[in-house]
Parts: C-alpha cells; structure tokens; sequence
C-alpha cells in the first residue's frame, strides 16, 4: 500500500509538471506516529491535529510532527484518506478538491506515507527544506489533456467544499456534484479567472459549474492557493463520453517577467469512465 500510494503520488506529480517528491525516512515515522495516534484516540473531529497529554502525542500539528521525528521543514502538509470503491487512496484524494490542492503544492520535495490499519486511512505527509520551483510559464491542468478512465463525480471530503449547498454526504456528491477540474500557474502567481467552461463533445452550451478560487473571507476557500482554479459541475458527468474543457485567464506576478502577467486561452479534453468507480449505483 505504502509503495503504490508513492508511486501514484508522483506519477499524479509528473503528468502534472510539478517535480518530483523523494521518500523521505524522518517523514515516514512523522506520518506512522500519526496513525498510530488516530488509531489509538479515534481522533476526534480533526484528524490532522493531536491533542497533548494523549497517548502518543508527537506533536499537535503536521509540522510540529515531522519536526519531532527530525525532518527540519519549512513547510508541511498532510492528507489522509480511505481508498474508494474501487480507488487507491491516491485516487480518491485527487477526486477531490482541497485534498487535490494539498498535492498540488509546487514546492514539497519529500514525503513519507503511512497506512493506519489493514482498513483504515493512508496518511501521507510532505514538505521541504528548500522548495522546488516552476517556470514563471508553467500551466497544469487536471484531468490532463485526453486523459480517459475520469470519474464522474467529486469524493467525499473535509472540509466540505460545498457546505454553503449541502452537507458532505456520499449521496449529495453522488447526487450534486461532477469530478473536479483544476487550473494551476506557478506558485507565486495569482491566477484570475475570465472564463473557464467544460461541455460534452457535440453541445454547445456548458455545464452548470461552480467556479471555486482562493477567498479569504470564506471559512473553507481560504484553503486554496491564489494560483489555481477550480470549477465542480452540478451534476455528475456522463458515463463514456468526451468533455472539453476551455479556459481563458491571466496569471499575474512577478515570475511571469510581464507587468501585464501570462495570459492562458487553454482548450483540452478528457473522456469519463464507463463504469460507476464512487459507489454511486
């Protein structure tokens, strides 16, 4: 489990352009301690944080954890989720979109992976002393282009990215919800939106989105970053068939060597799966 979960963490990373992140031994005993705690506490409402004074305590946060287990970070991050129906972890991480935004970070170096149990979550940690860096002209996008095999809809997820609609229940996504399609520029940009559609191969008229980017004031889009957008349908997608994606956008910033910013006009496609993968019929 921890040797796949790896491989499709980077393999998710390559096809994105982001650099590679190495195994990293300190970051693996940071996120075994960690299961180990949740296992032993039931966690509670917030599984990345521990609580001092409780059984294997190492730490109350991901960065003070790593830390602890002698892994000097500038940045950490943590993700930790239960495999789908018929998904690695991996996978069902990226069917979603604040957990997909966390393996996006273009800067984490290492990493290090624990499973809880036979049943229970992987929990993946990562981070970097010294970050890696994009080109000022990077532009990632997933699902990539001509990809096939994508999900119909959004995974389970905290926080919830639709609290404002609905509760985060497998029916409501099965329900409400399309796979998540995301936008990424390099790090220190800020990326704005002027238009960002997708609609099945043969329709001209696009699919009722939410547009979702980094907002300050709201309690959960606070968690994305300024680079990247998303846009989560409102209804799942049709199984077998081809989507094409177009978005028009200006990422601004200094790494783009422009003081009018990179200018994005992106079309791609993706084709879904034929068969249920969320556990939705």
């Amino acid at each position: 489990m921890q040797a796949v979960a790896f491989d499709e963490f980077n393999a998710f990373r390559a096809i994105e352009g982001l650099g590679p992140v190495r195994q990293n031994a300190n970051i693996d005993i940071a996120a075994k301690n960690h299961a180990a705690y949740v296992q032993t506490n039931q966690s509670g409402a917030d599984a990345h944080h521990e609580i001092a004074g409780k059984p294997g305590f190492t730490g109350a946060d991901p960065g003070d954890r790593v830390t602890a287990a002698g892994y000097a970070s500038n940045y950490t991050t943590e993700v930790i989720a239960f495999e789908g129906i018929q998904q690695t972890s991996v996978q069902a991480l990226l069917s979603t979109v604040f957990h997909r935004n966390a393996m996006m970070v273009q800067g984490l170096t290492d990493a290090g992976i624990a499973p809880g149990s036979d049943s229970g979550p992987t929990y993946i940690d990562a981070g970097y002393i010294k970050q890696q860096k994009n080109a000022g002209n990077y532009v990632g996008v997933f699902p990539y282009d001509k990809q096939t095999g994508v999900p119909m809809t959004h995974h389970t997820e905290s926080p919830n990215p639709f609290y404002q609609e609905f509760e985060m229940t497998q029916a409501n996504v099965c329900a409400k919800t399309s796979y998540p399609i995301s936008i990424a520029t390099e790090a220190s940009t800020v990326l704005k939106v002027t238009s960002f559609t997708v609609m099945p191969e043969g329709r001209s008229t696009p699919l009722d989105v939410r547009l979702m980017t980094r907002d300050s004031n709201d309690q959960n889009l606070q968690y994305l970053s300024a680079n990247v957008a998303y846009i989560v349908g409102k209804a799942p997608f049709t199984p077998g068939t081809k989507y094409i994606v177009h978005f028009v956008g200006t990422a601004t910033g200094t790494a783009t060597g422009s003081a009018n910013g990179l200018a994005i006009d992106k079309t791609w496609v993706f084709t879904t799966d034929t068969k249920d993968v969320m556990g939705c019929s």
